[in-house]
């Protein structure tokens, strides 16, 4: 490749963004004062990242949460939050009254999960389009976790002619990130557990405003101060509350008692 060939394909942003990254890991060699040993030991552990196929956990375990802050402001709106690694595009498209696909004998407690969704600039938005995804009462995603079949507890559904939507879904359980592998022994030799507070995700999108990618957590979780990821935010906890009365279920039309919540979400107008 020639001089001129070269800076004609040059990518200014990358090449700025790469010395940063040198830069910075060059600073901590000579601080921390690396050895030889290190130095390869460090090499052999990303050698073990790809081979394991780990690189995406790897970089939203550290790193995901600084690149959603950089990337999304919320200035009165929802709080954004971390799409994680579990998402599927194409989930069905439900028809009212709205319930995330399920089995029969799907581990966790029935949860009806309600709320709206407005604009920051007023008023309720009608035909708000919900894209809901979540871990059962065990931990599972369907599409990663041998045995759950496809698209389980996964929808998309859109909200009424007052911006509001209700649900109905399984509480979510806390989990355990992969662990046998280089992150969990990173994780160890930093301290720290491998869980995920429970939680919901969300994708919401309306003409006219911004997408909106955010997670709900629930309010007791033993992990919610120490999320293994860093995600959780406390404008998106929510409080369930339990219900057994006979006539709360008898409204609700089940046997048995559930956990209600619900959360208002607020979009930005695009610019």
């Amino acid at each position: 490749m020639t001089t001129d060939q070269a800076t004609q394909t040059l990518n200014p942003r990358v090449a700025e963004a790469f010395q940063d990254v040198v830069g910075a890991v060059a600073g901590i060699i000579r601080t921390r004062r690396v050895t030889f040993q290190e130095y390869r030991e460090a090499i052999g552990f990303l050698e073990d990242v790809v081979k394991e196929g780990e690189l995406p956990l790897l970089m939203d375990v550290f790193l995901g949460v600084a690149v959603d802050d950089v990337n999304y402001t919320a200035n009165g709106g929802t709080e954004s939050n971390l799409e994680g690694p579990f998402y599927i595009p194409g989930a069905p498209l439900l028809q009212p009254p709205y319930a995330l696909p399920r089995r029969d004998n799907e581990p966790g407690e029935t949860l009806l999960m309600s709320g709206t969704v407005g604009g920051l600039d007023g008023g309720p938005l009608a035909g708000a389009m919900l894209d809901v995804w979540q871990a059962n009462g065990a931990g599972e995603y369907s599409h990663f976790h041998p045995g759950v079949p496809d698209f389980n507890l996964r929808g998309r559904f859109t909200t009424d002619s007052e911006g509001r939507f209700e649900v109905r879904t399984v509480v979510p359980s806390a989990y355990e990130i992969p662990g046998a592998g280089p992150t969990g022994r990173l994780l160890t030799a930093l301290g720290r557990h491998f869980f995920r507070p429970s939680h919901l995700h969300f994708k919401l999108s309306h003409p006219g405003y911004q997408s909106l990618t955010t997670q709900i957590y629930f309010e007791g979780d033993e992990y919610l101060r120490s999320d293994v990821v860093g995600a959780a935010k406390d404008a998106l906890v929510v409080k369930p509350q339990k219900h057994e009365d006979p006539n709360d279920l008898a409204r609700a039309a089940l046997d048995r008692p559930f956990y209600a919540c619900s959360y208002s979400f607020v979009l930005q107008p695009q610019a």
